[in-house]
């Protein structure tokens, strides 16, 4: 990892805690069906259209991971970082997730439930 940059990253593999995090929210998803995972930057889930992405930051301490879930409606929730619109019907719910409790709640595995139910529609 360059200690020059602060790329936004998807393998997570130098953060142990950040890929506990990562793996509880990966095999959540699977359990709700079929979706497609992609790797670029970040990693992305679809179904008929994207509803999550995951991510770190190369200079971010293990232990940190990124969420955005997408909805066609804002849900209000303290625990959301920031809930934003980026098209018509569109509306993002950033995530950070600090613990793997937070990975693993219900509150998250709702949202991203919501998530895949409206990237399947």
């Amino acid at each position: 990892m360059s200690t020059t940059s602060n790329k936004m990253i998807g393998d997570f593999s130098g953060k142990p805690a950040t890929v506990a995090m990562y793996i509880a929210i990966e095999s959540y998803v699977t359990s709700l069906g079929a979706a497609t995972k992609h790797l670029t930057a970040q990693v992305s889930f679809s179904v008929n259209r994207k509803f999550l992405w995951a991510w770190a930051y190369e200079r971010t301490a293990d232990g940190v991971l990124f969420l955005n879930v997408r909805l066609d409606r804002p849900l209000e929730d303290p625990r959301f970082h920031r809930v934003s619109q980026v098209s018509a019907n569109r509306w993002n719910h950033h995530v950070v997730a600090k613990t793997l409790e937070t990975a693993e709640s219900e509150w998250l595995r709702d949202l991203i439930r919501a998530g895949y139910e409206f990237a399947a529609r």
